[in-house]
């Protein structure tokens, strides 16, 4: 009895269309279809929440911080960023658009809200132990209170480094952009910690407002990288927070002027002239009288000429005051502010670069433990500096 061969079909055999279905697919950042999107986008999210090392590491860099502001050296500052934990959290606000999660958004701001409380106690830690010395240098803690250019380049590059190989490489982390997103955000807020405990004026407000201004500018960073990868939210939470947060971006950059500031500092030409005059009024007041000759004759015909001269000429000298000039220097930034009154509160008038002339005048006042000296500008505005930031071009007593 013969028996109809079946047909043989290779069911195990993958066809060519599937397999480069499948290349194209690993070749992708983000799964194409919403759902796998939906559970990759998870999965990231469960890889951004914080563990015990986050809080760990975030209470060691606030003790190593708080050292780095006592002795005020740049290396300790960047040890303090290297020993910062892995910035997952602030990471996560920045993926926080394409999560589209409010639970997500409110458990990363939280977790980097207790982080940045380890950090803000290490700072107020030393500055409780600054009261016990005198006229400590706070260089290098002044330094993290205003935004520059290179602190906007180094935070763009490390939020897009960093979001960009979370979406990447979701696996693994990437500490090197982490340490300049710590170096952005935490060093700041220790900073803010020290100016609350060891009252020196300016410190807190100035950089409680850059941390700021660096929070809003990761999470844009973050909306345009995720925008750039195709990672678009996909809920209605998701372009409500977009909306929000790029809303305050702007309103941060464009309405405090940060980056404005930064910039003008930045491309201002250097057009420093010395114009040093020593000027010495002569002011002459010549009295002289000169008799002329008078020919006494006498009765006996003998002549006698008396020529009595009395030229008595007085010269009286007003000098003016030599004007003190004296030279910005800065050794942690390339310039100084200048403020309408004296104190690091006072209202600002402009900033002057290093190597700028200004005519110091003679009063002076110490606001903030910090000595201010009432200076003229080029342009004949008048304003303070603070004294140590100031090389005296002109030889001047008690300066």
């Amino acid at each position: 009895m013969n028996q109809i061969p079946e047909e043989f079909t290779p069911i195990d055999q993958p066809s060519h269309i599937d397999e480069s279905r499948r290349r194209r697919t690993r070749r992708l950042i983000v799964p194409s279809g919403k759902t796998e999107r939906s559970l990759y986008v998870n999965e990231i999210a469960k890889r951004l929440v914080p563990g015990l090392d986050f809080y760990l590491f975030s209470m060691l860099c606030g003790l190593v911080l708080g050292v780095a502001i006592l002795l005020d050296h740049p290396a300790i500052y960047i040890l303090a960023a290297l020993l910062a934990p892995f910035m997952a959290p602030l990471i996560g606000l920045g993926f926080s658009t394409a999560v589209g999660s409010f639970r997500f958004f409110m458990q990363s701001a939280g977790s980097l809200l207790i982080g940045s409380a380890f950090i803000f106690a290490g700072g107020a830690l030393s500055g409780w132990f600054s009261k016990l010395f005198t006229n400590l240098p706070v260089t290098q803690a002044r330094y993290h209170t205003s935004f520059t250019v290179p602190d906007l380049i180094l935070l763009t590059i490390g939020a897009a480094l960093a979001i960009y190989l979370t979406v990447r490489v979701p696996k693994q982390r990437s500490l090197v952009a982490s340490v300049a997103l710590a170096y952005e955000v935490y060093l700041p807020i220790g900073v803010a910690g020290f100016g609350l405990t060891s009252g020196i004026q300016g410190l807190l407000s100035e950089a409680l407002k850059f941390v700021g201004v660096n929070i809003l500018l990761v999470i844009l960073i973050g909306s345009i990288v995720l925008a750039f990868l195709r990672l678009r939210p996909f809920t209605f939470f998701g372009y409500l927070l977009t909306a929000v947060l790029l809303g305050g971006a702007v309103y941060a950059l464009v309405v405090s002027s940060a980056l404005g500031s930064a910039l003008q500092k930045q491309i201002t030409p250097a057009t420093a002239t010395m114009p040093i005059q020593t000027t010495l009024n002569l002011a002459p007041t010549p009295s002289s009288t000169l008799a002329p000759p008078t020919a006494i004759i006498t009765i006996d015909a003998t002549p006698t000429n008396t020529l009595v001269p009395t030229r008595t000429p007085t010269i009286t000298i007003t000098p003016k005051p030599t004007p003190v000039w004296a030279k910005i220097f800065s050794a942690t930034s390339n310039g100084v502010r200048v403020r309408k009154t004296p104190g690091f509160d006072g209202e600002y008038l402009t900033s002057l670069l290093n190597g700028q002339f200004v005519q110091v005048l003679p009063d002076f006042q110490i606001v903030g433990n910090a000595t201010w000296a009432h200076v003229i500008l080029e342009d004949g505005q008048e304003g303070w500096i603070v004294q140590s930031l100031l090389l005296t071009a002109t030889p001047a007593p008690n300066w």
